[in-house]
């Protein structure tokens, strides 16, 4: 299968990470920026992640080869277990969009644990308007996850990963993939993003997410649909299966 032949379909059947890249870097055609993103504890308001233009994540060299431009397409990341174990987590995702109109803009992500797929969500944010910047937030509970797999999880650092695929119109433009290390929460006291980020909380700066967690078979995709427009704060409904990580709950 060609590269840009690549639909939906075809990565929502994908059960273990994917080898290569199924599209080139060149394939965003539309200069789509990710500009911000933000995940807080949603009952304390406690930042336990960030990167935006002002904080970037540090480089990690054993990631990046100067004479491998897909390197760039790769990133580590390194989360607090409580990302794992929180009843309530909010996100926020600032993006920019080129002088071209998206249309149908969607985001398929894929998690894996080795090569076992553990999560997936599938999110539409409908149209953009050229030149616009967007603002996506979703505050949901985490679904439960078996504590032996959190405990394996956290011993084996980056042997957790995810795609994800973005397409305009049915047409792949992006893929990028993460690897992710969870760190205990030793000092009950002082969490570990408390010492990074401080007790501060971000303003809410887009609409919130409603959705509703409904039994599927394992594997099968979250869908959410999202309507995006220029400095506006977008709004979604997000579905997602009852796999290996959760049973049935309610997101909000």
């Amino acid at each position: 299968m060609a590269p840009n032949d690549t639909e939906p379909a075809d990565v929502l059947k994908h059960s273990a990470p994917t080898r290569n890249f199924l599209c080139p870097l060149s394939a965003n055609e539309y200069g789509i920026e990710f500009l911000s993103f933000v995940i807080q504890d949603y009952d304390s308001k406690k930042v336990i992640f960030e990167v935006s233009r002002d904080r970037p994540l540090p480089i990690d060299f054993s990631m990046h080869d100067a004479m491998d431009p897909d390197s760039l397409r790769k990133i580590n990341y390194e989360l607090s277990e409580d990302f794992l174990r929180l009843p309530k987590i909010s996100t926020t995702l600032v993006f920019c969009v080129g002088q071209e109109p998206l249309t149908d803009f969607r985001m398929i992500e894929r998690h894996y644990f080795r090569d076992t797929l553990i999560k997936s969500f599938d999110f539409s944010f409908g149209f953009c308007i050229p030149g616009s910047t967007n603002t996506w937030e979703a505050v949901y509970c985490v679904p439960p996850m078996d504590p032996s797999l959190i405990d394996d999880m956290i011993a084996h650092p980056y042997e957790t990963s995810s795609d994800s695929f973005y397409f305009v119109g049915g047409k792949l433009i992006m893929h990028n993939k993460a690897f992710y290390k969870y760190i205990p929460e030793t000092n009950a006291g002082c969490k570990s993003y408390e010492t990074k980020y401080g007790a501060k909380s971000e303003s809410k700066s887009g609409a919130k997410a409603q959705a509703k967690e409904s039994k599927s078979g394992a594997g099968s995709e979250a869908k959410a649909g999202a309507k995006a427009t220029p400095g506006a704060k977008a709004q979604s409904k997000e579905v997602a299966d009852d796999d290996v990580w959760s049973k049935e709950t309610d997101y909000y």
